[in-house]
């Protein structure tokens, strides 16, 4: 798991916002990003770019857990609950995996442990590449 930390260290556009990773294991992340105005649209409620953002970053990090690159090939979120502020957590689950796609779910709940949304993904893995190997 340390080479799929490292890797994704490099991800400078989830660092700018502020999103943190607190567990991984294979086929499973768990990340959070505190809320601030920055991660708000004009009324005042968690802009979906940002709620998307994080929980894509939650299904690369489980999809990229086997140390075998996933590349998202498709990506939906649902939005269930405003959120205003706080702390938003990304557990990502998978579903399905087989040598060339993966299906991956992606909880996000607000500090409260209320579900906020829902992301659903699939990928598709390089065999060519791994983690190992990557720069």
């Amino acid at each position: 798991m340390e080479k799929i930390l490292e890797l994704f260290s490099k991800d400078k556009f989830s660092k700018n916002c502020g999103i943190k990773v607190i567990e991984i294991n294979h086929g499973y992340a768990k990340c959070s990003m505190e809320i601030t105005e920055n991660h708000l649209n004009g009324i005042g409620t968690l802009m979906g770019g940002a709620a998307f953002t994080l929980a894509d970053f939650a299904f690369s990090l489980a999809a990229n857990s086997y140390g075998i690159v996933a590349v998202s090939t498709n990506a939906y979120i649902s939005f269930l609950k405003k959120c205003m502020g706080g702390i938003v957590t990304a557990v990502a689950s998978e579903i399905s995996r087989s040598h060339k796609l993966g299906v991956y779910r992606v909880v996000l709940t607000n500090n409260l442990g209320e579900q906020i949304a829902e992301f659903n993904g699939t990928c598709f893995f390089l065999d060519s590449h791994n983690t190992e190997n990557t720069h």
